[in-house]
Order: C-alpha cells, then structure tokens, then sequence
C-alpha cells in the first residue's frame, strides 16, 4: 500500500471524495497493455486542492456484459501528489509495476543534470501521454516521517569524500567497490570506514544522498522553511541542499520548524508530480 498519506500522518477519507467530486480519465499509458484484460480498465479520479496539494485515485474497472450487472471496481491505490516540490528534468523512465495485484507507480528515472538514477513514486501517470518521449519535467519532493537537527561534522575524512559514490556501492554490498577500497586501505580500515558510514555518515560528510529500494535519507543544509495546510493539517516544507542539488521535504508539523542554515537529517520516499 502506497505511504504518502500515513508518512505525513494524513487521512485517506479524502480519497472517496476524489472518486465522488474529481476528474475521472482513462490511464492509456503503454505500460498497462500487457496487464489488462479486454475488458478492464484502469481509471484515474483526482482533484486539486489549495497549496499545492493533489489526491490522484487509482481503480480497475471491468466491463460486466449483462444489462442488469454494473461494472465491477476494484480499489488499486490513491496517492497525494505535490505540485511545489523541487522541478528536475528526467529521461529514461523505467516503471516497476509487475501486475495489477500488487499496483504500484514506482518508476526509475535519470536526473538530465547530474545522470544521477532516482526511484519515485510518480503520482500523476494518468497525465502522462501514451509513450513518453525524451525528458520530462518533473516536481519531486521526499515525504519524511522524521527531521533531526544535526552539529557540524567533526573531521574532515578526505578519502572518504573523494570516493562517495564507490563508498555508495560498497555499503549496499557491491564487492568490486569493497575491493577497490581494500586496495586503499587494507582491510581492517575499509571494514571501519564502512561501519562507520552505514550507521553514521552524518559524521563523514557535511552533505549526503543515500537510498536503498524506495527509502531515501538525506543529510542536508536548509535553504528555506515554511508552513503550509493540507485540508485541515498543518505540515513543514523544508528545501534541504545536499551533493549540489536541492530537495523539497514535506514533514508533519511538530511545532518546531527548522532554521535557515540548520544542519537536517530526514528519510522518507521520495514522490514526483509531472509538470
């Protein structure tokens, strides 16, 4: 099940008003030929709100063939976008859905600038064109279930920084990664350095991106912070600077609101809102 309302601590009641009161279309994204039947369709309901703030409600409809039958419905997922989240321009889209029973909008994409791959859910599909074609814009922002407020890094490890993305590889396992910094630093200070950054990388780098599957964790500076509402709930946009990008975070609101320049922790999924 989709977590963008329960990861900022939201109520999903107001995904039947998106059914009841939004616009219904018809998703024909190529990517949903093999998992249709001839007599299914997957259809999309969604409805705007203040702030930003779309719900976009996903079901399967399948054609019943008696007059005195109505179609059958089946709840897929229903997923709250943001439209102010960070803009980035992405190409080769690679979309993880398997099957219909277990729905998702997870897709892989590449970041134009950096070529950096990034793993989001992207909410509005049913606005997509059938096929997509080159880059798209895209509005992606991490919904985190969790800031904390970090001190100044305590050293500066050199290596450590010069090898970030072969370290990246390495803490998720990646042998040939391992060995190369073997070769550096033998293996008793590679196994150090990799303890040390799998349970603190707060404390080797000023900035930092991690992500394992879906879950992102990024260590950042904070450009800007503000309230805004959802319906009747209060939550926390932060934008969050880190490996020379800049990141939109939506937070529930705990009464605290992070200062321009703090040094934040945050984790969550990241979701993405074609513009």
């Amino acid at each position: 099940m989709d977590d963008s309302f329960s990861l900022l601590g939201l109520e999903r009641n107001i995904c039947e008003k998106a059914v009841e009161e939004g616009k219904k279309v018809e998703v024909r994204h190529f990517v949903f030929d093999d998992l249709l039947d001839t007599s299914e369709s997957l259809v999309c309901h969604f409805t705007d709100f203040e702030e930003g703030f779309s719900v976009y409600n996903y079901v399967l409809e399948k054609e019943k063939f008696s007059i005195f039958s109505k179609s059958e419905v089946k709840q897929l997922g229903c997923y709250l976008g943001y439209k102010r989240g960070t803009l980035f321009t992405f190409e080769d889209f690679n979309f993880k859905i398997q099957s219909l029973d277990n729905f998702t909008l997870l897709v892989e994409a590449i970041e134009v600038s950096l070529g950096t791959p990034f793993s989001f859910e992207l909410c509005n599909l049913c606005q997509l064109p059938e096929k997509i074609q080159g880059e798209l814009d895209v509005r992606l922002t991490l919904y985190s279930n969790s800031l904390k407020l970090l001190s100044s890094p305590s050293k500066f490890d050199q290596f450590a920084d010069e090898n970030r993305e072969v370290l990246k590889l390495a803490v998720k396992g990646n042998e040939k990664a391992k060995e190369k910094i073997e070769r550096e630093l033998g293996k008793v200070e590679t196994e150090r350095l990799l303890k040390e950054f799998y349970t603190k990388p707060e404390q080797l780098f000023d900035t930092c991106i991690l992500s394992e599957n879906q879950n992102y964790t990024i260590i950042g500076i904070v450009t800007s912070a503000n309230v805004v509402q959802f319906k009747e709930v209060k939550l926390v946009s932060v934008d969050v600077y880190a490996e020379e990008l800049e990141f939109s975070v939506l937070l529930r609101h705990s009464g605290e609101i992070p200062k321009e320049g703090s040094r934040v922790q945050v984790h969550g999924k990241m979701y993405g809102v074609v513009v």
